[in-house]
């Protein structure tokens, strides 16, 4: 997505998430307030993506551990690095975690709501943390493990399984239980 977005070569904030240990290696080794060239993505599934190129600037470092604003769990996404370029805002990751809300985010000193694009590449996504102040909110289903799309994802051998199979016969049987009070 964030390649998309810098080949339209989008003017506008961009607010994203990608997961990539030698990109994080690589501002830890730089330090903050370190101008580097540096790829991103292409990490996790380098057969659908290659790294972007990027020129960008380390604001923060962290050792990636934060709370989650949704349970309160701990969550951690190793080694973390945030990079600014000249549109966008990059948290970049040494471990993937799940998106669900702005945790990731919020951990890292990036408030959703001062950039005019956020990235949150997840299928589980609580759209509620992000529709404030949203003149839209656009589902994607971007190439790639997290699709939607199982077909894409190019597994061969399954149980069959819908929508995989498109002939499954599905044919339930209710089975009624009481609890102890017969109810």
């Amino acid at each position: 997505i964030l390649r998309a977005l810098v080949k339209a070569d989008c003017r506008r904030s961009i607010l994203a998430p990608i997961v990539d240990p030698p990109a994080v290696e690589a501002a830890f080794r730089a330090g903050v307030g370190a101008k580097l060239r540096v790829s991103v993505g292409g990490q996790i599934d380098p057969r659908r993506f290659e790294p972007l190129p990027l020129e960008a600037t380390v604001t923060m470092l962290s050792d990636g551990r934060f709370r989650s604003e949704s349970h309160g769990d701990e969550w951690n996404a190793g080694k973390t690095a945030v990079l600014k370029t000249l549109h966008a805002t990059v948290v970049v990751t040494t471990r993937a975690v799940h998106l669900y809300d702005r945790s990731l985010f919020l951990a890292h000193g990036q408030y959703p709501d001062q950039f005019d694009v956020v990235v949150v590449k997840s299928p589980h996504c609580q759209h509620r943390f992000f529709n404030e102040g949203a003149a839209c909110v656009i589902c994607v289903d971007a190439p790639g493990s997290s699709s939607a799309n199982l077909k894409s994802l190019g597994h061969l051998h399954c149980q069959p399984l819908f929508p995989l199979v498109q002939n499954i016969v599905w044919d339930p049987k209710p089975r009624i239980f009481f609890t102890s009070s017969g109810r």
